[in-house]
């Protein structure tokens, strides 16, 4: 007889897939009211990784139990990484709001003080407070790394970046 099978839990790798859904699909809803130029990376990015994003949360919301049924090999999702299991679940989660703490305040940046002044700042600060190198290092990395985007995405592309709200907001 078959028992019934125990509810799946969700761990940390579906609330992170979870997360980057709607992250993703608010990027692409908010690009929408962009100038069709503007909106052509966002979408064009978007699109393919909202797919990948929901398929990987469809898979993380089976659990790591998932099997095909005709071969009983783990089904593989767009991140074929699996969680560490040896790390302790609290930690897990603990890393994975981390990461989203990351992400929402780049998300935030953006759309506060817009691309060219939130990439150099995420750059640095993460850096510093993630990767532990040190403040002039980041600060060259940041630099280069603006720099970069400035002439490939403004001066060759002639990208319209959107506004940013805080600047909007005190013109």
């Amino acid at each position: 007889m078959n028992e019934p099978k125990e509810p799946a839990k969700l761990d940390s790798s579906f609330w992170l897939s979870l997360f980057f859904v709607v992250v993703i699909a608010t990027g692409i809803i908010t690009a929408a009211n962009w100038r069709w130029d503007t909106r052509l990376f966002p979408w064009a990015i978007g699109v393919p990784a909202l797919f990948l994003a929901l398929w990987q949360l469809v898979i993380d919301f089976k659990g790591p139990e998932t099997q095909a049924e005709e071969t009983k090999k783990p089904v593989a999702g767009p991140v074929d990484i699996p969680a560490d299991s040896t790390i302790p679940a609290e930690v897990r989660m603990a890393r994975t709001l981390r990461a989203m703490g990351w992400i929402a305040g780049f998300v935030l940046g953006i759309w506060l003080l817009g691309f060219l002044v939130a990439i150099p700042l995420f750059v640095f600060f993460y850096l510093v407070y993630e990767a532990q190198a040190g403040k002039a290092w980041a600060f060259v990395v940041a630099a280069c790394s603006d720099l970069f985007i400035w002439v490939v995405f403004e001066l060759l592309m002639h990208l319209a970046w959107p506004e940013a709200a805080l600047f909007t907001m005190f013109k």
